[in-house]
């Protein structure tokens, strides 16, 4: 987003000064405090900080028009900051993205928690007089679910990405008779390792399985491990923990698909940038991503497990050259997506309503 309106709207950050699930420390940061970085202004909180003490700090030397939340259920980067400003008001407004967390698939994971939280949220008015963003018109449906009155204060912007236009990619050939998969991203129930870990367990041909990314709930993990050690000999799998986002697009390169079958995604940025490095996806219906006719996106039934395990073997069965192909599409798919100037308008006005339509209700 910052390098899409970077000419119109200054973006200032607050997050942990460590990666998720590690307890080391970025390198040559200033915590806890307001510090100028090539990408911006950051506020870079220690552990005991993170959430409404790093907000209520950074806040103080420090004018916002707008305090964007990239959570809803989130206890630290979230929760407390909503029920703080309803409290006592912050005097600026709140625009919170869900991030996929009204889907269907999200809300039916610990479900009653969920359920009972939204139910006193919703009796107290903690989320009255926030705003919303939608990043599409399925899930402002979503939103509406579960906050019904709250039409008037959802606007739909879908999230932005950024592509160099002289983005190069190197990709390995792809073997004969066999597919590289790789998953790529937080090791929790939402994303859904271990149903991708049931598709591969009935699967025929020879595939290997890299999984990239933090582990967010570490029961779920060692559930996941004890499906990876029942696997077929002919399936392979790897854990390499968590990715450094420059190592992203090689992580993609490498593989000759990304098969990502998770419960829910408000968008999805892992899935473009899968794309962007020109590996092909495949990817559940719980995602605003739709199927494209060259290969280049595969949008599949979450639950049918036949259908998912007919495609691996699909890639498995495929030539180089017509894997080639579907690479040239899948960086063709990203480059177009990502040059769209509707994306950009609409994210520009959506900061500016939330600021001009506040402004006016303070008046």
């Amino acid at each position: 987003m910052p390098a899409l309106l970077g000419d119109a709207v200054a973006f200032s950050y607050l997050t942990r000064d460590h990666d998720l699930g590690s307890a080391d420390r970025y390198e040559n940061i200033k915590p806890d405090v307001w510090a100028s970085y090539p990408h911006g202004q950051v506020f870079y909180a220690t552990k005991a900080m993170f959430g409404m003490p790093a907000l209520s700090k950074a806040m103080s030397t420090f004018d916002a028009d707008v305090i964007y939340l990239n959570s809803f259920f989130s206890f630290r980067s979230s929760i407390s900051i909503v029920v703080r400003n309803w409290l006592k008001p912050f005097g600026t407004p709140i625009l919170l993205a869900p991030r996929g967390e009204f889907s269907p698939g999200a809300l039916a994971l610990k479900s009653c928690k969920k359920r009972l939280f939204l139910t006193l949220a919703r009796t107290l008015g903690l989320y009255r007089s926030l705003w919303w963003h939608a990043s599409t018109g399925s899930e402002r449906q979503d939103i509406l679910r579960v906050f019904p009155n709250a039409a008037a204060r959802i606007l739909t912007a879908e999230d932005p990405v950024d592509m160099p236009p002289d983005a190069a990619v190197m990709h390995e050939a792809k073997a004969a008779g066999m597919a590289r998969l790789v998953f790529v991203s937080r090791i929790s129930p939402m994303k859904n390792l271990d149903g991708l870990l049931h598709i591969l367990a009935g699967v025929t041909g020879r595939v290997t399985l890299r999984i990239y990314g933090p582990i967010e709930d570490e029961a779920y993990w060692q559930r996941c491990q004890a499906m990876i050690s029942d696997l077929p000999s002919n399936v392979v799998v790897e854990y390499l923990g968590a990715l450094h986002p420059d190592d992203v697009s090689s992580a993609f390169s490498k593989a000759d698909l990304f098969a990502f079958p998770t419960h829910g995604e408000n968008f999805g940025h892992v899935i473009f940038e899968a794309m962007r490095a020109g590996t092909p996806v495949a990817v559940s219906d719980q995602t605003p991503w739709q199927a494209d006719a060259t290969g280049a996106v595969t949008r599949l039934p979450l639950d049918a497990v036949d259908v998912w395990r007919a495609q691996i073997e699909m890639v498995v069965q495929s030539t180089n050259i017509e894997h080639q192909a579907r690479r040239d599409d899948a960086l063709l798919y990203a480059r177009r997506h990502a040059t769209s100037d509707k994306t950009r308008q609409d994210n520009l006005r959506m900061f500016q309503e939330v600021v001009r339509r506040s402004q006016l209700k303070a008046k």
